[in-house]
């Protein structure tokens, strides 16, 4: 039944009328909008002004939050129903969570919410599948490249990149720095992507500084937490050999802290919470889908696989060289591809495989041309640091 609207009347020098409620003749204080009329003591024992409007409504009508009350135009507007247990709660008091409203009490466990997020996800609309791979990357592909240019260049987006500022970058006068995020894609068309990035740095007069890095995003909706737990066993395997290919700066970098987790509780994560809570525990953080969390600061980033649905490594220096970049990227999905490997195999293989040294299992894990890259880069970095 809808809120019964009154008019106001002055109770001064006003003629009598019968009260709709008591029946006696009585100076009318409130009519109905349908005429029926009360006198000020059935007024108020009928009707109570709302909270919010201030519109007089029946008892039998009236709403009340937070033991106020309201006329349903007002509560509908101001109170909405939890998912859960159906009760109306006031809207600030409301938590959304995927487009759904819970009251307090009710509001889901953040990780819950998380992994509902990473199972309801989907790769970015502008993603380039590739239906060519001379360039043999499956698996699609995102590039966050920081790097420096002159302030005084007109800056344009090269085509199938987007570009965002970073606070993290430090520039010299006459300097700005930037991130160039490219558009997920796999194969050739990956490789077309560098080429687009490789003719914007040019253009631009583009460089890097200490302060920059390449960070790699791997799309991982289609992996199993196991899958995952296992990638970040080969990465932890190989996580010296790898910062033996980095400069200086990225040895004890804040912003690439070293894979914390231990291979045998990685080994045994077989469901997504276990691999959520513990990625966090080490990182000395507590689960959230906030960007900016600091579990993210990590050489291999698990919680981007809760927010971007990615899995993110941040080792790598700044670089706007192309074959440093394809390379590195090339390196990154071997590790992922034989972390899903292991991740089936039984305890023998797996044994045997952990047991052995990363020095023996260069060559049949990376092949001879990637070994040969690693090498180079390895006694270049080995010299440096050992001069200075």
């Amino acid at each position: 039944m809808p809120p019964t609207r009154m008019r106001v009347r002055q109770a001064t020098e006003e003629p009598r009328s019968s009260c709709h409620s008591c029946e006696e003749e009585r100076i009318i204080h409130h009519t109905t909008s349908s005429g029926e009329e009360f006198c000020e003591p059935c007024t108020q024992e009928h009707f109570v002004s709302c909270d919010s409007c201030g519109l007089v409504t029946d008892l039998e009508t009236v709403h009340y939050g937070d033991d106020e009350p309201y006329c349903e135009d007002c509560y509908v507007e101001s109170h909405t129903s939890c998912e859960s247990c159906g009760e109306f709660s006031y809207n600030d008091y409301i938590v959304w969570r995927n487009d759904y409203a819970y009251c307090e009490s009710c509001v889901p466990d953040e990780e819950e919410d998380m992994i509902y997020n990473l199972e309801n996800n989907s790769p970015p609309s502008v993603s380039r599948k590739s239906e060519t791979f001379t360039y043999p990357v499956r698996r699609l592909v995102g590039i966050e490249a920081e790097c420096v240019f002159p302030s005084d260049y007109d800056l344009y987006t090269p085509k199938y990149w987007s570009t965002v500022s970073d606070g993290s970058i430090s520039t010299e006068d006459g300097e700005s720095g930037i991130e160039l995020v490219g558009y997920p894609a796999n194969g050739d068309l990956l490789e077309n992507s560098v080429d687009r990035l490789m003719t914007w740095s040019e253009e631009h007069n583009a460089h890097i500084n200490r302060s920059c890095g390449l960070h790699i995003h791997f799309n991982s909706l289609d992996l199993s937490a196991r899958e995952v737990a296992h990638i970040g066993i080969v990465y932890s395997h190989f996580e010296e050999v790898l910062k033996g290919m980095m400069p200086k700066s990225r040895q004890k970098s804040n912003w690439c802290r070293d894979f914390p987790i231990p291979t045998k509780e990685l080994r045994s994560v077989d469901t997504e919470n276990s691999l959520l809570y513990m990625y966090y525990d080490y990182m000395d953080s507590y689960p959230s889908s906030d960007k900016y969390n600091d579990a993210r600061y990590c050489g291999l980033n698990i919680h981007s696989r809760y927010y971007h649905g990615s899995i993110e490594f941040r080792l790598h220096s700044g670089t706007l060289n192309k074959t440093k970049i394809l390379n590195w990227i090339m390196i990154l999905d071997v590790i992922i591809l034989k972390g899903i490997e292991l991740s089936k195999a039984d305890e023998d293989v797996y044994n045997a495989w952990i047991e052995t040294s990363p020095t023996r299992q260069m060559m049949s894990t990376f092949g001879e041309g990637l070994c040969g890259y690693i090498n180079k880069r390895t006694r270049k970095f080995k010299k440096e640091r050992e001069n200075e």
